[in-house]
């Protein structure tokens, strides 16, 4: 008994594994990095992190820092905006490389100590997945998740370099488990409170107006409809961090907390949070499906764009 189990976490943690689905998870975190810093922040970025920032730096170490040391790379940069923005322009760069799995130990290492270094330099500039996206570019960064679906792996197969398909998928699985003890959390959070066991919550959460990005009274003010979701919540994030880890219930999970997720997003704008959260679902798709929707994915494609046969004689 004691020995299968050992096996069994062994296994889980250690047993090598294709890298397909933690290299869909680098994908969809780099869209959302590059959605973030160049769409939401962009051309604010020296207000919000430059040498003449809405919060200065020296507020910052005093205040948030304590005086105490943090690691934030862009105090080894002069403290002129034309070095900022060459940090910021090669940040992008790096969350682009890392994205298409160019050179992805290094550029994901940079992106990684970029947004570590962001944060310690302006830490009120949050969205709430910002925590979430940081830890797991740690894991990222020191996974193998640039051996399936990148570039480096085109360029290893152009200069007639073997790849190798399985490696240990202890960093895949760290962002499993972490997904899992944000809804464990947030699940035993909730259910200490009254509100949401009596399916009130999400009545009141739906009163914040200043947060609305669609109005929606035909159903936030029909109370049985907000108990219904306040129910349906409590139900998710439960089997979130239980029953997602058997592979009978797991895609049903998983749907569901989509429909939670993009219900949210729909409901309350909340930029860059829902779509971190969404993103993590990805590391729970198994390999082998991946690979099967990629083979039928190729397979339609070419059979649109198979040349049709000359009728002319």
């Amino acid at each position: 008994m004691l020995k299968s189990m050992w096996n069994l976490w062994r296994g889980f943690w250690f047993e090598p594994q294709p890298m397909t689905t933690l290299a869909l998870y680098r994908i969809c975190f780099g869209i959302l990095i590059l959605q973030t810093y160049v769409i939401h922040i962009g051309f604010d970025f020296l207000n919000w992190y430059g040498p003449k920032a809405i919060i200065p730096i020296e507020s910052v170490r005093q205040f948030f820092w304590w005086n105490e040391p943090r690691f934030d790379l862009l105090l080894l940069f002069p403290q002129t905006d034309a070095w900022y923005v060459a940090f910021y322009v090669s940040f992008v760069i790096a969350i682009a490389c890392a994205t298409a799995g160019l050179c992805t130990r290094v550029s994901m290492a940079y992106v990684c100590m970029s947004l570590i270094s962001l944060h310690h330099h302006d830490p009120f500039n949050i969205n709430g997945g910002d925590t979430f996206l940081r830890l797991t570019s740690i894991f990222l960064a020191f996974s193998h998740c640039g051996e399936a679906w990148s570039l480096d792996n085109l360029i290893k197969r152009k200069r007639g370099i073997a790849i190798q398909q399985l490696h240990n998928p202890w960093a895949w699985r760290m962002i499993q488990v972490q997904l899992a003890i944000a809804y464990c959390d947030t699940f035993w959070c909730k259910i200490v409170g009254q509100q949401w066991l009596d399916g009130t919550a999400v009545y009141y959460a739906t009163r914040l107006e200043d947060m609305y990005r669609f109005e929606l009274p035909f159903l936030f003010d029909n109370l049985w409809f907000c108990k219904l979701l306040s129910w349906y919540t409590l139900v998710i994030e439960f089997a979130m961090w239980t029953f997602v880890w058997f592979r009978e219930t797991r895609y049903y999970i998983l749907i569901g907390t989509l429909f939670l997720h993009l219900g949210i997003d729909v409901a309350i704008n909340l930029p860059v949070f829902e779509w971190a959260f969404i993103a993590g679902l990805a590391a729970f798709i198994y390999p082998d499906d991946l690979d099967q929707i990629k083979t039928w994915l190729i397979t339609t494609v070419r059979s649109r764009i198979k040349p049709r046969p000359n009728m002319t004689a």
